[in-house]
């Protein structure tokens, strides 16, 4: 933010925008990740009369939003790196 007064204001937009974009989306994956992949979570449940389908549902769900989580966190990390490397060639200061 200490060069805005350097560029037109479009162009400041358009240069930081997917690069906010891709980092606010990293840290709710990341926040996520941390989440559902922490075992007091995952093993939620238990048996309430005839729970044990409760329990195994509450238990596969968290692992395949984890799986879907490893996999997307690191997928934004990467395109947020390229986005700002790329970022200085398409808009040289």
């Amino acid at each position: 933010l200490t060069h805005l007064e350097e560029h037109p204001a479009d162009d400041y937009v358009e240069r930081t925008s997917p690069i906010v974009a891709t980092a606010v989306a990293f840290w709710v994956c990341l926040i996520a990740l941390i989440i559902f992949a922490n075992p007091a979570v995952t093993s939620v449940g238990g048996s309430a009369g005839d729970g044990d389908n409760v329990y195994e549902l509450v238990r596969r769900t968290p692992v395949v939003v984890v799986d879907v989580l490893w996999f997307f966190t690191p997928t934004l990390y990467l395109i947020g790196l390229w986005l700002f490397t790329a970022r200085d060639e398409a808009f040289p200061r």
